[in-house]
């Protein structure tokens, strides 16, 4: 477009517009009744304007200080300790006190076998077909078997041996001299030794039917 058109074009504008500014009245009541010679669009601005006399909106206050969180320290109480029941006292057990046996020698060991032993006021005659001859070892506590006797034989005592409960008679023996009986072992006579005798020891006879009193 020429420069001279661009000017008339825009004196053609403001011809216009000054056409429309000269119908508005000089002075608007914004709360007033819209005139009726009111542009449309006019009207449109009235209905958007908000009215100047409602009162401002009032703000929320927003408090600016800053909150502070304070953190809650809990300091955990431990429960009460439970007593504990008392150890109930116990009586002390008595003390068992064995009685003390008596130290026994050899010759009370061997009386001890002998039940109801009765010394005859002097010495008797018996005599046997056939009888065993035994003595008896306190220090190990055995019978020993000394040899056969078979003949005449002397006895100072009865009794009645502990451990069969059998009627005995008490006949000293001179050790591998009497009664033939002559031939008694290293062992036996070792045994003898250590008992504490020596030349002469107790030996007994079960009182059988086949021992006899003579005289």
């Amino acid at each position: 477009m020429s420069h001279r058109y661009r000017w008339v074009f825009l004196a053609g504008v403001v011809v216009a517009l000054s056409g429309c500014l000269s119908t508005l009245p000089t002075t608007v009541d914004v709360n007033g009744p819209l005139p009726a010679t009111l542009p449309p669009l006019a009207q449109t601005l009235r209905a958007t304007i908000a009215p100047t006399n409602l009162a401002p909106a009032q703000e929320t206050a927003v408090p600016t200080s800053t909150m502070t969180t304070t953190a809650a320290i809990i300091v955990a109480t431990p429960p009460p300790a439970t007593a504990a029941p008392p150890t109930p006292t116990l009586a002390p057990a008595p003390t068992l006190v064995l009685p003390t046996l008596p130290v026994l020698s050899n010759e009370e060991r061997w009386r001890l076998q002998q039940i109801d032993r009765q010394i005859f006021p002097e010495p008797r005659l018996y005599t046997t077909k056939r009888s065993e001859l035994y003595w008896y070892d306190p220090v190990n506590q055995q019978l020993v078997l000394i040899g056969i006797i078979n003949g005449e034989f002397m006895a100072q005592a009865t009794f009645t041996f502990r451990e069969n409960n059998q009627p005995s008679l008490e006949v000293p023996y001179h050790v591998n001299h009497s009664y033939g009986i002559s031939a008694l072992s290293p062992a036996v006579i070792e045994r003898i030794r250590a008992a504490g005798y020596d030349e002469w020891i107790e030996t007994f006879i079960f009182l059988t039917p086949d021992v006899q009193a003579k005289g």
